[in-house]
């Protein structure tokens, strides 16, 4: 079994100072959310043995928020994830090296929304909003064997 965790990214601001949506950084409120679930994380006992993360400006943040909540946290980025499929999300995740049991992917909707729900076939509440964490166990021995409908929500946190 594999255990891959969700992450939108937090609530980010409505423009950046490039004009790019590449690098709207995190509002307020969406630095505080991430670091509330980093909190939530680490309660609940998850703990990722492999981050991979879209390298939006708003994901970095993302992830640097919840790192404060958690811990230490050692992401590695792909250029993919930005704005990405579910087919191409899907295509990362079976990438993934089986020494990581645990998988954190930090990214976008509606990729990541459309991704749990071929997973899963859960709908998680018709959205997912910014700042979700949705806890995904799947029904594959290797990444490479994680196939549509192989999974289920174990948990989801929301702020």
């Amino acid at each position: 079994m594999r255990r891959l965790m969700v992450l939108r990214h937090a609530k980010a601001a409505l423009e950046s100072d490039s004009g790019k949506d590449f690098d709207r950084p995190l509002a307020r409120r969406g630095w505080d959310d991430a670091v509330d679930v980093g909190r939530a994380m680490r309660e609940r006992g998850f703990a990722p043995d492999a981050i991979v993360a879209s390298p939006a400006k708003r994901v970095v943040e993302t992830l640097a928020a919840l790192a404060e909540g958690y811990g230490a946290i050692d992401p590695a980025y792909d250029q993919r994830i930005y704005n990405a499929s579910p087919g191409t999300l899907l295509e990362v995740v079976r990438a993934i090296d089986d020494d990581a049991q645990t998988l954190l992917l930090a990214g976008h909707n509606p990729g990541l929304q459309l991704l749990l729900l071929a997973l899963t076939r859960d709908r998680i509440g018709e959205h997912f909003p910014t700042a979700a964490l949705a806890v995904v166990d799947l029904a594959a021995a290797s990444w490479a064997d994680v196939e549509p409908a192989s999974g289920a929500v174990v948990d989801l946190i929301l702020r």
